[in-house]
Formats: structure tokens, C-alpha cells, sequence
């Protein structure tokens, strides 16, 4: 079983993001629901250092709530994640 340390929290208003920068890894738990609107996240280095969302899991559409704050802390998200 992996372990992780998560060094970097990404706090929001209605969401709590947990990453591990270098085991390229985090989750995201909703303040009052949990882990019932929830899930991981994967992450892929790329070419010049920067974390790439690559993956989630736990919810249908990775709510645009945690996709900004990634985006504003320097994480690459496509447009892919987004939801419409």
C-alpha cells in the first residue's frame, strides 16, 4: 500500500484538497458531505516540472469548484475536466 504525504492543502469554500506534490497524488473531500462528494486525483509531471491532472475518481464530473482552485495554484487541468 502506497503512502503519501500530503504537503500542499488547497482549501475552498465548500471543498478540502489534500495533494502529495511528489508522490503526484491528492483527494478532495466536500467540508460538509465528505467523502460522499469526493475522490482522487491523479497527476503526471510534465516537461517543464508542472503537475497535469491526469485522473479522478469518486464523483461523476470533478465539481469546477476544485478544478479552479487546481488552476489557480499552478496545476494544469484541461478543459476536459470541466464540467459543461
Amino acid at each position: 500500500m502506497s503512502q503519501y504525504n500530503f504537503n500542499l492543502a488547497l482549501p475552498t469554500k465548500n471543498f478540502d484538497i489534500q495533494i502529495d506534490v511528489a508522490g503526484c497524488y491528492g483527494y478532495f473531500e466536500h467540508t460538509h458531505y465528505g467523502d460522499e462528494c469526493g475522490g482522487g486525483l491523479w497527476f503526471d509531471k510534465t516537461e517543464n516540472g508542472d503537475l497535469q491532472l491526469t485522473d479522478y475518481d469518486g464523483v461523476f464530473s470533478l465539481p469546477r469548484e476544485v478544478c479552479d482552485a487546481l488552476s489557480l495554484h499552478g496545476f494544469v487541468v484541461d478543459s476536459i475536466y470541466y464540467p459543461d
